[in-house]
């Protein structure tokens, strides 16, 4: 029998000598980032805190969680945001992304491909999904403090050519939040 999402948590955080996270809110969490200037590499979450709703969601503390905060991320997905105000988006469009995920200054995925018309499981807009990568069942913690960022390079599906595009990144998951009165 696999370890749950929760377990892992707990398990990764007592490595790390996190052990008050086992005390805090369990919760589903999602931290999302983009950037509406097209571009052939887009690094999301540095500089995060600098552009505001609806362009992110991460707020004042950028790319890092609080203390006694953490993600332990199952889907990574990317989309385009329609307009310079983020406040439109839809799916790739024929385009995917080659991307890594940096925790810490260690690079934890490395050229891993979203493809257009792969599983497109977590926002629907009525006429398409977003691109999405599911790591359910591994999980990859980003622990208190500790800074993380995704290095995305669209490019054209079908030709594999290097595009230029505005594109969006989220990354979801089981989450801790802050909290003194319950446990996950």
């Amino acid at each position: 029998m696999g370890m749950s999402a929760q377990d892992k948590m707990l398990n990764v955080a007592s490595r790390l000598g996190l052990t008050s996270l086992k005390d805090m809110q369990g919760t589903t969490r999602m931290v999302y980032d983009s950037q509406t200037t097209a571009a052939l590499t887009h690094t999301f979450f540095k500089g995060a805190s600098q552009r505001a709703f609806p362009l992110s969601n991460v707020g004042a503390n950028g790319n890092q969680f609080q203390v006694n905060e953490a993600l332990l991320v199952e889907k990574i997905g990317f989309f385009i945001p329609e307009a310079a105000n983020g406040i439109a988006y839809g799916g790739l469009n024929f385009n995917s992304v080659k991307f890594d995920l940096v925790i810490g200054n260690k690079t934890v995925i490395k050229d891993a491909s979203c493809e257009f018309g792969g599983e497109q499981a977590f926002y629907n807009d009525g006429t398409v999904g977003s691109s999405v990568i599911d790591l359910e069942g591994v999980g990859i913690l980003i622990p208190p403090q500790v800074e993380y960022y995704v290095v995305a390079k669209p490019f054209n599906t079908t030709s594999r050519a290097a595009v230029s595009i505005r594109l969006g990144c989220y990354l979801f998951g089981t989450g801790a939040l802050l909290n003194f009165n319950t446990t996950i």
